[in-house]
């Protein structure tokens, strides 16, 4: 399958509202999951569904590859969290989490941990060589909705929807500083590739970057979109930082100025409805939103 980043296509629509992604084995391989309550799997060079399939009790809200040990772990809208080794094709492990339901699921590397942003305000830690929890560690009455580890793996970033970004000290998971930059919640956090600055978005469709060497102050803020942010990545190949939002809209920003690169609607073939989840895996960025569709644009 060939591919420009001007022309999206679309992998094989769900039959729900898609909320999750995550790379597979290889950077050609991606996991989606969402309201109908199956995980498929793609070759996104070739845009064809792969011979697996897995169908859980509850909508999908996050998803996670673990590839030394080839384990998939399914976060879902009821609190449990799923482990399904992919060579047996069976569950290893299934925890009870959080209620409200698990937003995202985040690889600690350095130290082989899986953080779990839970929908009751807690964040839980999970040792993966032991499969066990370590910590439950309560940050909020609201959902966190997005976590993020800086490149050092020293601090970690949590979106709370009910209000502020928690960043906490990634080993001891203290809290080093609480920024109240999005009034009414934040939405998702991104690191900085190569700058000192921790980056949110929220439900006031703002993007605002905070510099962590001087006391996480405010450094920038605009108004991106014109709905809540729900994700952020930095996308390699066009080495761009890419916003997805509520209000249907894809958008490149240019990582030192932040002027605007690209803006994709559903008049440029983007999604119809909300914009739910990004992905950044090799060349190529996935997208996943309400109206059961994936897009995939390629380099």
């Amino acid at each position: 399958m060939s591919s420009n980043s001007h022309t999206p296509i679309t992998l094989g629509p769900h039959q729900a509202p898609v909320y999750a992604l995550a790379e597979g084995l290889t950077h050609n391989l991606v996991f989606t999951g969402g309201g109908d309550r199956v995980v498929a799997l793609w070759d996104v060079t070739t845009g064809k569904q792969q011979p697996f399939a897995v169908r859980t009790d509850s909508p999908i809200y996050s998803l996670f590859f673990n590839k030394p040990t080839q384990t998939l772990f399914i976060g879902c809208s009821n609190g449990l969290l799923h482990a399904i080794d992919m060579q047996s094709k069976r569950e290893i492990q299934a925890w009870s989490l959080d209620s409200n339901g698990i937003f995202d699921l985040k690889l600690d590397e350095s130290r082989n941990r899986l953080l779990v942003a839970g929908g009751n305000g807690v964040l839980t830690v999970l040792d993966l060589p032991r499969m066990e929890v370590l910590r439950s560690v309560p940050l909020s009455e609201g959902k966190l909705r997005r976590l993020a580890l800086n490149q050092e793996s020293t601090m970690l970033a949590v979106a709370d929807n009910a209000g502020p970004v928690h960043v906490l000290d990634a080993e001891i998971y203290q809290s080093i500083e609480t920024i109240h930059s999005h009034a009414e919640g934040a939405t998702s956090v991104l690191w900085h590739p190569s700058k000192p600055v921790l980056i949110s978005g929220g439900k006031d469709a703002y993007i605002r970057c905070h510099s962590f060497l001087d006391g996480f102050k405010s450094v920038l803020d605009f108004a991106a979109h014109q709905s809540a942010i729900y994700d952020l990545v930095y996308h390699t190949e066009t080495g761009s930082i890419v916003s997805c939002s509520r209000d249907k809209t894809i958008k490149w920003w240019n990582p030192v100025t932040f002027d605007p690169i690209r803006r994709v609607s559903h008049a440029e073939g983007g999604h119809k409805h909300s914009v739910n989840r990004l992905l950044s895996v090799g060349a190529f960025l996935v997208s996943a939103s309400d109206d059961r569709a994936v897009l995939l644009f390629g380099a």
